[in-house]
This record gives C-alpha cells, sequence and structure tokens, in this order.
C-alpha cells in the first residue's frame, strides 16, 4: 500500500478557533453528514483524504482548532493477521486431527496447546507490531478538535478511516467462535484420550468446527471497498453533533482517529500521550444504527479488564434520560474498539455503539451504504454524548487534577 498524504512530523494546529458559539454548519444533519462522509477512505487512500479535508472544514466551522497528531504504522499485521491466524489454527487443528487417528494422544495435546499459544503470542503482539514492524508502513494522522490550547479533561472519540473484508464482522466473529470451538473439542479429545476414555467422535467434530472456522476466517484481507456507513460515518456524525452542541466548553475535546481498522492503531498512538495525557474520561462512538438499543461497552481483554463502571453508568444513564433502550457490558466477541487503549493506559472509557445482530451483517462489506440509515441513531447518540458529558461535569471528571 502506497503512503497517504504527506503529514506533519510534529503537532500543529490546523485551524484556530472562531468566535465564541461560532455559527451552525449548514445542513449539518446526521443524515446529511453521513451520505458526505459515507465513502471508501481506508488509511492512506484518496477517498480519506477527500473525507478528511470535509471533517476539517465541518470542525472548523464549528469554531474548533485541530491539532494534528502524526503517528506511523505497519499494514501488515492487521491487514494480514486474520488470515494468517487461520492458517496456524487450520495447520494446528489438522495436526491434532491426524495425531489422534494414529493413536497419539499425546501429540494431539501438544498440537492443540501449541496452536493457542501461537496464536496467543500473535495477538499478544500485533499492537507492537503494528506501531514497529518495518514492513508496510503508511503514515496516520489523529485529529483534536478544541475551543482552546487546554488539555481536554473529557473527550469524544470516532475513526473516521473504513476498510472492507470478503466476509462481514458477523461472520467473521461467528467463524472466530467456531475455531475456538473447534479447538477446544480437540483439546478434549486429547484429554480423553490420555485419559483412557476416548470418544471416537470428539476428533471429528473438532476438526469439522475448526475447517468451518478457519474457512470463514482466511477471506478476511483488508480492502478498500467499503463506504462504511454505519463503520463508521455514523460516529464521525454523531461527534460533529456533540461537537456543535458542547462548543461553548473547553473541557472536551473531540478527537477524530485513523487507522482504527489497522489494529486501532491511531488510539494507540494517542493513548496516555500529550496532549491526552490528563484526561479523565473517554467516551468513544462507533456503528450507531438507526435501530436497536444503545450499547454501553467498557473493559477489554479475556478476562475482562479495566472495566469503567462510573463512566459506564454515566452513559448509561444519559442515554436513558434521553429516552432510549439501553445495555451495559463488554464488547462482543471479536469486535475492537477505540476505547481499548485508553483503558489499557488507565483511562475510564467506554464505547457508545447501536444495532442489532444483523447489523453487523453489513460491517466492513460494500453494503454498508448510506442509503441504509436514517441518521436518527447518530442524532441519539450525540444528544446522549452530550448529557452525558454535562453529568461528568457535575461529577467532576472535568475538575484539573
Amino acid at each position: 500500500m502506497p503512503d497517504g498524504p504527506d503529514r506533519p512530523e510534529a503537532p500543529h494546529a490546523a485551524g484556530g478557533p472562531g468566535p465564541s458559539g461560532g455559527s451552525d454548519v449548514p445542513g449539518v444533519d446526521a443524515a446529511a453528514l453521513i451520505r458526505a462522509l459515507a465513502r471508501p477512505r481506508m488509511t492512506g487512500s484518496a477517498g480519506a483524504a477527500d473525507v478528511e479535508r470535509d471533517l476539517r472544514s465541518h470542525l472548523m466551522a464549528l469554531g474548533y482548532r485541530v491539532d494534528l497528531l502524526p503517528f506511523t504504522l505497519s499494514t501488515w499485521p492487521a491487514g494480514l493477521g486474520v488470515p494468517v491466524l487461520a492458517v496456524i489454527l487450520l495447520v494446528g487443528a489438522g495436526a491434532a486431527w491426524w495425531s489422534l487417528r494414529a493413536g497419539a494422544p499425546g501429540c494431539a495435546l501438544l498440537a492443540s496447546l501449541a496452536m493457542a499459544g501461537v496464536a496467543a503470542a500473535g495477538l499478544l503482539a500485533t499492537p507492537w507490531a503494528i506501531l514497529r514492524l518495518p514492513f508496510g508502513r503508511v503514515r496516520g494522522c489523529n485529529w483534536l478538535a478544541r475551543r482552546s490550547e487546554r488539555p481536554p479533561a473529557l473527550v469524544v472519540v470516532a475513526h473516521r478511516d473504513s476498510k472492507s473484508q470478503a466476509v462481514p464482522t458477523l461472520v467473521r466473529s461467528a467463524a472466530a467462535g467456531l475455531a475456538i470451538l473447534g479447538w477446544a473439542t480437540l483439546l478434549l479429545a486429547a484429554a480423553s484420550a490420555l485419559a483412557g476414555v476416548a470418544q471416537p467422535w470428539l476428533p471429528h467434530a473438532g476438526l469439522a468446527f475448526s475447517l468451518i472456522g478457519g474457512a470463514g476466517l482466511l477471506p478476511a484481507v483488508t480492502r478498500n471497498r467499503s463506504p462504511g456507513a454505519l463503520d463508521n460515518a455514523t460516529g464521525l456524525a454523531a461527534l460533529l453533533l456533540a461537537a456543535r452542541d458542547q462548543r461553548e466548553n473547553d473541557d472536551v475535546g473531540f478527537l477524530v482517529t485513523d487507522a482504527e481498522e489497522f489494529g486501532l492503531a491511531g488510539a494507540a498512538a494517542a493513548a496516555g500521550r500529550p496532549p491526552l495525557d490528563g484526561v479523565r474520561a473517554v467516551i468513544n462512538m462507533d456503528g450507531l444504527d438507526d435501530a436497536g438499543p444503545m450499547r454501553v461497552c467498557d473493559g477489554h481483554g479475556f478476562p475482562v479488564r479495566d472495566r469503567a463502571p462510573v463512566l459506564t453508568a454515566a452513559v448509561a444513564k444519559a442515554c436513558g434520560d434521553a429516552g432510549l433502550a439501553t445495555r451495559t457490558g463488554t464488547l462482543p466477541p471479536g469486535l475492537l474498539c477505540d476505547h481499548i487503549p485508553f483503558a489499557a493506559a488507565g483511562v475510564p472509557a467506554v464505547t457508545l455503539m447501536r444495532g442489532r445482530l444483523a447489523s453487523l451483517a453489513r460491517v466492513h462489506r460494500p453494503s454498508d451504504t448510506p442509503d441504509r440509515l436514517t441518521g436518527d441513531g447518530a442524532e441519539q447518540a450525540a444528544r446522549a454524548v452530550s448529557r452525558a458529558l454535562d453529568g461528568l461535569r457535575r461529577q467532576g471528571f472535568a475538575t484539573s487534577h
């Protein structure tokens, strides 16, 4: 992949603040914003540059200064990582199954454990590899919009890049679940055989689950063919609407991240670093469909860690006060969102999303188009986030350390 447009090598402001309470951007409504922003815009692409210009003009018209926070990343780990993981799972499953058929359950056990170890090591090394690996490097740039030079205590986040894959997120998540089930079944088959209570059907079931799961993961190579309306033009629209409603406040910043689709690279480059090293709370918006409950998701990893109960309760209350059905909990399996690097850096952070299971069927697909959205989800999320920010101020989240 070629490098993207030239970026500055140090943070600087792309625009100064306008008058206090600057004028509304003409035509700013969620549906119009989603239509304007929904186009293939993978990091470094021409579509990404076009969307950047539109976003910057909206933020500056609202009176915000826009600080550019550049970084570089390797596209290889996230762009090819899922298919590579699928190959590892398939090879390990095949080796375990063959060993069981050959009457060597000890070898099958070792193959299953080795498969899990290599996969886990790869997943743990991915964040480091994205930021450090010298191959396939491109330039990315986060934006921080704020009213003044004051470091923000509260930050609202949405990612601006998109990607496509041959399978939607729903299929990828289901395939990952089947692959894990296949591994667990083969591990159980090996342990049963070693204990002298072998079940002849277990190896075949484990292999079948693994093959189906691996086949679903193999096509998940990153491309640039999705307009990314739901993921994440909706989050960008909600961020702009919240920025309009909050433009009298200088304690809140609006962070537009880049390269979220490459393993959360933008958020990882920003979390815990100036000018965001003093942040007290982060609300990320990602995938705001028009139907379904609002979901306030916190924590990350397995077992789940870095929960944010106070922030979660504040955002959920704001959604409820706005008359929205709301659920709280961790992210659905297989999903990654930009609150995770901030939570890992010790900042209370949540992701606000909305949708049903069917919503995931079009994420990362060319069918993720703006004509399938009214913008109601983005508008309602923006109102809820503004309520949440006001509530957090009352709770002292915006008070300086």
